[in-house]
């Protein structure tokens, strides 16, 4: 085992937690911002809350491979493995109902459990190298295109309004709450 790796992965999960945080907000702090619109939660659903995981590990699986010397082939493909473990599982959980931190913590758990296995493995994984390229090129399509186009689908709806994808700045949070209250 790694000893570096394994460390530096624990604290990849408190990095990951603590930038997740303010990334949530961030569409808040800026409305109609871009930076706002494709690295903050633009709404509460699911997906918006996990793409706020999603990007600080990636971000930090880069700072591991520059810092750690590590062989990129073999980095490379338990680091893109272990982001869609992350981001599929923390969807997963969240609608069979988890709550968000539980889902969370659970899967950057399974996510490092799963980089160290793949990184430590006997088996050769440099061929998977190609693919695990094209899979993060398609990770970053998603993560880009599901925010301004989102399907209509409970994991991208909104809990508070029940829209889909950027609430617009002029929403009516007041007459939304008075509906879900008085139309039931």
């Amino acid at each position: 085992m790694n000893r570096k790796l394994f460390l530096m992965e624990l604290f990849g999960i408190g990095a990951v937690a603590v930038c997740a945080f303010p990334m949530r907000r961030l569409h808040q702090w800026d409305p109609g911002g871009l930076l706002g619109i494709l690295f903050g939660a633009v709404n509460s659903s699911p997906w918006e809350y996990g793409k706020t995981l999603l990007m600080p590990a990636l971000v930090w699986g880069v700072i591991e491979v520059l810092t750690l010397r590590l062989s990129v082939h073999r980095f490379t493909v338990a680091k893109t493995a272990s982001l869609y473990l992350l981001g599929a599982g923390y969807l997963l959980l969240r609608s069979l109902g988890v709550g968000e931190p539980a889902a969370a913590t659970v899967m950057l758990a399974a996510s490092v459990l799963l980089t160290m296995a793949l990184y430590g493995a006997e088996v050769p994984l440099k061929w998977a190298f190609a693919p695990a390229i094209v899979l993060l090129f398609l990770f970053t399509a998603l993560y880009f295109s599901l925010t301004p186009f989102p399907p209509h689908h409970p994991l991208f709806r909104d809990s508070a309004t029940g829209m889909y994808g950027i609430i617009p700045p002029q929403y009516d949070y007041g007459a939304s709450a008075l509906d879900a209250r008085y139309l039931r």
